[in-house]
């Protein structure tokens, strides 16, 4: 089994963690490969197999089985970028705060690690959203999983975000900002605006305007199969466009195209992971306040 590693800089107390995630990594795969950035922080932090190897993009992942993504969310979600397109498992140590989607703990290595050896694992496919955006080079990876944003920029004035969906004419929305989510993403930025709670096997997205200023508006659910076409307006000179974590400069009246991506992201899990299990536990649902 060949395995990468990715990952960002960690508190300190979680090295010996990490340092025995790495020795348990050999153990299956002596010549597994770091990238390079997260080779640079981990030698600082102890002494890595000579064995292993580096891997800086995607295209020298070729015949890799499964990544490990060391960090939280977001470190998660730019190991997406890595993944996703050569559909390369990736499973998540969670070094971050909440882990919705690095969802092992550190304690849990051995557990996730023997699982991997007896294949008693699961592999849970969520859809991407692949985005063009007028005037914008979105790079060698223009997808996101968790959501596409529209934000003001300069001003306290509201931006006035035009939604069609297959050419037909949805809403034009005033808000401080606009969302149009995954159900995967549904958990994330959505959520805090007041999004529904989405199961990740759902083939839906989200439209969530951000603090509208028509109170009657209310996040939106359609079928993913379908062109969802945005288009900001407003007093502000530009806006910004964000991908799950990467922004860019959007222009007045552009037209952003968001569509399902031609393959999706594989996030392995442990048997006992699914999604109510986590959401149970990292929303604290079922347990009472008055409890001390």
């Amino acid at each position: 089994m060949r395995i990468a590693l990715f990952g960002k800089p960690f508190k300190q107390k979680h090295n010996d963690a990490v340092k025995h995630l790495v020795d348990r990594i050999v153990e299956v795969d002596p010549q597994m490969l770091i990238h390079s950035e997260f080779s640079e922080h981990l030698d600082k932090q102890m002494t890595l197999p000579v064995s292993s190897g580096t891997f800086f993009n995607s295209s020298e992942l070729n015949g890799c089985d499964l990544i490990f993504s060391v960090g939280g969310d977001g470190t998660f979600l730019e190991c997406v970028t890595l993944a996703a397109e050569r559909g390369i498992p990736i499973i998540g140590i969670n070094t971050g705060t909440l882990g919705f989607l690095s969802n092992v703990g550190t304690e849990s290595i051995d557990e996730a690690i023997d699982a991997i050896i007896e294949g008693n694992t699961w592999i849970d496919e969520r859809s991407l959203f692949h985005v063009e955006a007028e005037g914008i080079d979105l790079g060698s990876f223009p997808y996101a999983i968790n959501e596409v944003a529209i934000h003001k920029r300069d001003t306290a004035s509201m931006v006035v975000v035009e939604v069609h969906r297959n050419n037909r004419f949805v809403n034009t929305y005033w808000a401080d900002g606009l969302l149009v989510s995954t159900a995967t993403g549904s958990t994330a930025y959505s959520l805090s605006a007041g999004g529904p709670i989405i199961s990740p096997s759902s083939d839906v997205a989200v439209i969530t305007p951000l603090a509208p200023h028509n109170l009657t508006n209310r996040p939106l659910v359609v079928p993913l199969d379908g062109v969802i076409t945005i288009s900001p307006d407003g007093r502000d000179a530009s806006f910004l466009l964000s991908l799950d974590s990467r922004s860019y400069h959007i222009t007045p009246r552009s037209k952003v195209i968001i569509k399902p991506a031609p393959f999706k992201a594989k996030f392995l899990n442990l048997e006992h992971q699914h999604f109510f299990n986590t959401i149970r536990s990292k929303m604290h649902w079922g347990i009472d306040p008055r409890e001390r």
